[in-house]
């Protein structure tokens, strides 16, 4: 189990059921069924992907991973791939990182055939391929997650990315959070009074699903041990967090 999914399971992540979780959940069962064809899953930083795919990885028991700095070159994310299937390894040539991927994902069993990688913008265009062909080779599902419009950064030529691209299946594109996605959390959150909630949806709306929860965890430490989060303490959350009352209309309009 990698160590983000250790602090999923520890708490360290808080999960709510919105409709890019459920949109999530969709494009992975898609991946299943269709193994031949990998998902994108994309959006703009904050809202929900990661915290969405790492409680469904633990549920479903998939392999997961996010790429990260030391992971964006070819053996870098080979090395990933090995350490999310749960093993560790001492090879050096790309050949061999390559073939032990291929072969720990191959010898998975039911859902540990799906592979999540996310953050998949990090990774160079090298690896990139590597990964397609890995799971190709590998006959796994493949899910990959991240911000696509940074995928096309300008280092990348834009017809090889196509050519990638074209290789995709389903695709998943998040937009912010829907009112009902904001009373939802609210709900989580242990919300009251019909003009918090209509803060919250005022203010999730323009912002995200990482604000949005950002917002109740301060309003959560302001109210106490007990007793539920209202507009006052949204507001004086908001306070403490951007430190101007100009801004004030993101929450109240």
């Amino acid at each position: 189990m990698s160590e983000a999914l250790k602090e999923e399971e520890a708490g360290a992540f808080r999960f709510v059921d919105i409709s890019a979780s459920r949109e999530i959940k969709k494009a992975m069962d898609v991946a299943n069924e269709i193994p031949k064809y990998p998902v994108l899953i994309s959006s703009k930083p904050g809202m929900g992907k990661s915290t969405a795919l790492r409680h469904y990885a633990r549920i479903l028991d998939a392999n997961y991973c996010e790429v990260g700095h030391a992971n964006k070159t070819v053996k870098g994310m080979l090395k990933m791939i090995i350490e999310a299937t749960g093993f560790g390894t001492t090879y050096r040539f790309v050949k061999d990182l390559s073939d032990t991927a291929v072969a720990r994902l191959y010898e998975g069993y039911g859902s540990k055939r799906l592979l999540i990688v996310d953050e998949v913008q990090n990774l160079d265009l090298s690896a990139f391929r590597e990964l397609l062909r890995i799971h190709e080779e590998a006959g796994c599902a493949l899910v990959l997650s991240g911000n696509d419009k940074r995928l096309a950064r300008t280092r990348i030529h834009e017809s090889a990315l196509d050519q990638i691209v074209s290789r995709l299946g389903f695709r998943v594109e998040l937009g912010p959070p829907l009112e009902e996605d904001c009373w939802s959390v609210a709900v989580d959150y242990n919300v009251e009074g019909a003009d918090a909630y209509q803060a919250l949806s005022t203010f999730g709306r323009q912002t995200s699903v990482r604000d949005l929860v950002r917002l109740l965890v301060f309003a959560e430490k302001l109210r106490g041990q007990s007793g539920s989060i209202n507009l006052h303490h949204l507001k004086a959350a908001f306070l403490t967090i951007y430190g101007s009352k100009r801004d004030l209309k993101l929450l109240v309009g």
